[in-house]
C-alpha cells in the first residue's frame, strides 16, 4: 500500500527543512562574516546552485526509496536492480543539473537587477538555505510520485533550460547564423552546458523508455509472444533516440563533424520509423494520434526543403523545429500509452503512467 499524500508532504517538508539548515550552515562556513555578492565567482548564487544541485539529487533518490518506487523498479519484471539504479541515478542527475542551471540563472538576473548589491552574512545564508529547501522539497515530491508523463515533462524542461542557458552565455552572439550545434563548440559555460544537457537528456530518455512502457510490458506478459516483441521494439526505439541524443553531445560538431551529423540525422530517422510503425507496435492507439505523427514528419520535411535547396532560412531554424516536434510527439505518445492502460482498467485516469491497483467493478443490482 502506498503512503498517504499527507505523509509524503510531511516528509518533503522535513527534507526541505534539513536542506535549509545544512546549506545555510555551509554558506556561513564558506563566507564567514563577510558580505557576499549575489552572482559571479565565490558568490551566494554559486554556492546556492551547487548546493541545491547536490541536495536536490539526494532528495530525489530519498523520495524514490522511501516511497517504494525504487524497490518496485528493481523487481526482475522491471529489469532488475542494476537497471533500476541506473534509471534513478540518471533522473537524479537531471534533477541536479536542472537545479544548478535554474539557480545560477536566477541569481545572475538578481545581480543585474540590483547592480553592486551585496548580501549580509546572515541574509546570504538564509537566501542560500531557502534555495536548498525549495529544491529538496520539490525533488523529494518528484521522487515520491514520478511517472512516465512527469519524467517526459521534466526531460522537456531540462533540455529547454540547458539549451537556453547555453544560448544566453554563448561567447559568440552570432552563433545562430551557423546551426544549433555551434553552441557546443565553446569551452566556456555555454559549450559545457549544451553538451552536458544533451548527454544527460539522452540518458534520461533511455530511462523513459522503460518507465513509459512498463504497463504495456505487464499486459504483454499475459498475451501471445508477438505482444511482448512489440513492446520491446517500442522500448528500443525510444531508448535509441536517447542514445543518439547523448551522442550528439558526446561528439561536438567541431571535433567529430561526421559522427555528429550521422547521429543527429539518425535521431530523425528513428523518429520517422517510430511514426510509421507506432500503430503496429501499439494497435490500441487511435488513428488521430497515428496521423499526427505523419503531420509532424510533413512539417519537418517542409522545413528541410525551405532550408535546402531554397535557402529560405538557416539550419538553426530546421533543428529547432525538428527538436520541438520530436519531443512534443514523445510526450503525446506517453499520454496515449497511459490512456490505453486506463481503458484496459490497469490505471486510474489521473495516474498518467503510475501503477495503481486493478479497478474494482461495482456490484450490479
Amino acid at each position: 500500500m502506498s503512503d498517504r499524500a499527507i505523509t509524503i508532504e510531511s516528509r518533503a517538508v522535513v527534507v526541505g527543512a534539513l536542506a535549509f539548515i545544512l546549506l545555510g550552515c555551509v554558506s556561513l562556513v564558506v563566507f564567514g562574516w563577510n558580505d557576499v555578492p549575489l552572482a559571479g565567482r565565490q558568490s551566494a548564487g554559486e554556492v546556492a546552485a551547487l548546493g541545491a544541485a547536490l541536495l536536490g539529487a539526494g532528495a530525489y533518490i530519498a523520495g524514490q526509496v522511501m516511497s517504494g518506487h525504487a524497490q518496485d523498479a528493481g523487481s526482475p519484471r522491471s529489469g532488475g536492480r542494476i537497471r533500476a539504479a541506473l534509471d534513478v541515478g540518471a533522473v537524479a542527475l537531471a534533477v541536479a543539473f536542472l537545479a544548478f542551471l535554474l539557480w545560477l540563472g536566477l541569481f545572475s538576473v538578481f545581480q543585474r537587477a540590483f547592480l553592486g548589491a551585496e548580501l549580509y552574512p546572515l541574509a546570504g545564508a538564509a537566501l542560500v538555505g531557502a534555495t536548498a529547501a525549495l529544491s529538496a522539497y520539490f525533488a523529494f515530491l518528484s521522487g515520491s510520485g514520478m511517472t512516465a508523463y512527469r519524467l517526459a515533462a521534466l526531460l522537456a524542461v531540462f533540455l529547454a533550460s540547458g539549451i537556453l542557458t547555453s544560448m544566453l552565455t554563448a561567447a559568440d552572439p552570432n552563433w545562430w547564423i551557423e546551426n544549433l550545434s555551434a553552441l557546443g563548440t565553446g569551452t566556456n559555460l555555454s559549450g559545457v552546458a549544451f553538451n552536458a544537457t544533451l548527454i544527460v537528456g539522452g540518458v534520461v530518455m533511455t530511462s523513459l523508455s522503460s518507465l513509459a512502457t512498463k504497463d504495456q510490458e505487464v499486459t504483454a506478459s499475459s498475451l501471445p509472444p508477438p505482444a511482448g516483441r512489440r513492446v520491446r521494439s517500442l522500448q528500443l526505439g525510444i531508448a535509441l533516440l536517447g542514445v543518439l541524443l547523448a551522442c550528439v553531445g558526446l561528439f561536438p560538431v567541431h571535433q567529430q563533424y561526421v559522427i555528429h551529423v550521422i547521429v543527429a540525422s539518425g535521431m530523425l530517422v528513428v523518429f520517422g520509423v517510430l511514426v510509421f510503425n507506432i500503430r503496429k507496435l501499439v494497435p490500441e492507439l487511435t488513428v488521430t494520434f497515428g496521423s499526427l505523427g505523419f503531420v509532424f514528419l510533413a512539417i519537418i520535411a517542409v522545413a528541410v526543403v525551405l532550408y535546402f535547396p531554397l535557402a529560405y532560412y538557416n539550419l538553426t531554424v530546421v533543428e529547432l523545429i525538428a527538436a520541438f516536434l520530436i519531443f512534443a510527439w514523445l510526450i503525446l505518445l506517453i499520454r496515449n500509452l497511459a490512456a490505453v492502460e486506463v481503458d484496459r482498467g490497469r490505471l486510474t485516469p489521473d495516474s498518467t503512467g503510475s501503477r495503481c491497483p486493478e479497478r474494482v467493478e461495482s456490484p450490479q443490482v
